[in-house]
């Protein structure tokens, strides 16, 4: 028995461990099933058994985290959970909601916050007590997706916004490395996780059945992290229905906002596109400049600039971002001789970035994967979300006023110079 990537598990109420499978699928509770313990149980988000009390000291036998596609990147809440296992990568925000609380006492960022400690020690014996992180992502009640076996990689505070629980609050989110389970056929064995929960068992013991990547990492470590990540090679195709929110939502609604706005005046869409281009890249991480916007005539592909920065002090280095930004109908997806023409301004070691209020077509992204552009694609669906997040950290009564405000500084974006000047700034 065991968890397999991309392979969906029934996890029905009230728990039933008897039958292996549910609705034709398998059982959660009796692959988990083990005699004398309790169910493991996840309802919350961030979910684990109760500590196993071994001879070699406590431990978590592993954390079992979820992830709901119905409530994420809610108007009330843009923010939300990225799991992508192709990539090896998520980024899973914490259980605190109450505005004036003290994030790390919520019990699951507490206890995963306890765990970094442990996935992050240079020392093995250490990381021989970590609990892995087993991701699952659903978007119906009851049917969960794994996602893959996770190493906490970082952690930072953030302030999130929920109308409906009081405003801002702070929260934290983790950094998650999903390893590479090739020599495991994509699963993770079930017995492992119960010699885990096992108190005759020490930790060496408990993990001989672990994943070969996990057991690299405990000997090795954050060097060998990369080296373990899961990577699938293939083309990254997105379909409409990923890039556009999906009728009658809240985003539709902003997404229509936006687009009614600079409607009749789409030159001045430009200044929204170059801040939500600074603000995806730095949310990812990135060190983004905002540059100026260029002059609405003969630009040639060319609508904003910004800089994106790679390092510190002597070893930084500054790349120029060449952006285009197109205000066009939502439904109908961008041309790719748009993204051609900024293609075709870039010079080497420059990247491009194009902010749509559309979608890109499979053929468009198809074209971008195989002669390898080195292009930053924004959406209608990333526009909104990022749009809607900025009015409400801002504090914007409504996604109108934030338009209102970012309206009034195009004027004084609009430069005529060349854009490798800002690498000078």
């Amino acid at each position: 028995m065991r968890f397999r990537i991309g392979e969906f598990y029934r996890y029905a109420k009230p728990a039933d461990a008897k039958p292996s499978h549910v609705d034709g699928l398998p059982n959660f509770h009796f692959i988990m099933r083990t005699e004398g313990m309790p169910q493991i149980q996840m309802e919350r988000g961030i979910a684990a058994p109760a500590r196993t009390r071994a001879p070699d000291g406590d431990r978590v036998a592993a954390f079992f985290l979820s992830s709901s596609y119905n409530k994420r990147g809610s108007f009330e809440n843009p923010w939300h959970d990225e799991i992508e296992p192709d990539r090896g990568h998520a980024r899973y925000y914490g259980d605190n909601r109450t505005p004036g609380a003290d994030p790390s006492k919520a019990p699951g960022n507490s206890s995963l916050l306890a765990q970094f400690e442990l996935h992050a020690s240079p020392h093995p014996e250490m990381r021989q007590k970590a609990a892995p992180l087993l991701v699952f992502r659903s978007s119906k009640k009851g049917y969960k997706e794994f996602c893959g076996l996770g190493i906490l990689t970082g952690v930072q505070r953030v302030t999130q916004y929920a109308q409906r629980n009081g405003g801002f609050f702070t929260n934290y989110l983790f950094e998650i490395a999903l390893l590479t389970l090739t020599e495991e056929d994509e699963g993770v064995a079930a017995i492992w996780l119960k010699d885990r929960r096992d108190p005759k068992l020490s930790a060496i013991v408990a993990n001989a059945a672990a994943p070969s990547a996990w057991v690299s990492w405990i000997r090795h470590g954050k060097p060998v992290i990369e080296k373990l990540r899961r990577r699938v090679v293939r083309y990254q195709i997105a379909p409409k229905s990923d890039q556009l929110p999906g009728s009658n939502t809240n985003e539709r609604k902003a997404l229509e906002t936006i687009y009614s706005y600079y409607d009749g005046r789409k030159s001045r869409f430009e200044a929204l596109a170059s801040m939500v281009c600074e603000s995806t890249v730095r949310e990812s991480g990135g060190n983004y400049q905002r540059g100026w916007l260029t002059r609405g005539t003969s630009d040639g592909g060319l609508d904003f600039v910004g800089r994106l920065d790679v390092g510190d002090g002597f070893a930084r280095t500054k790349l120029v971002v060449l952006g285009q930004a197109k205000c066009e109908r939502i439904d109908a997806p961008t041309g790719g001789n748009h993204l051609a023409r900024t293609v075709a301004r870039l010079r080497r070691g420059w990247l491009g970035a194009y902010v749509t209020t559309s979608f890109f077509s499979p053929a468009v992204q198809k074209e971008v994967y195989e002669d390898q552009y080195p292009l930053i694609l924004i959406n209608g669906g990333q526009l909104a979300a990022e749009a809607t997040r900025m009015q409400l950290t801002g504090g914007y009564p409504s996604l109108e006023s934030f338009l209102d405000f970012v309206d009034q500084g195009y004027e004084e974006q609009v430069s005529s110079r060349d854009p490798e000047e800002i690498l000078w700034d």
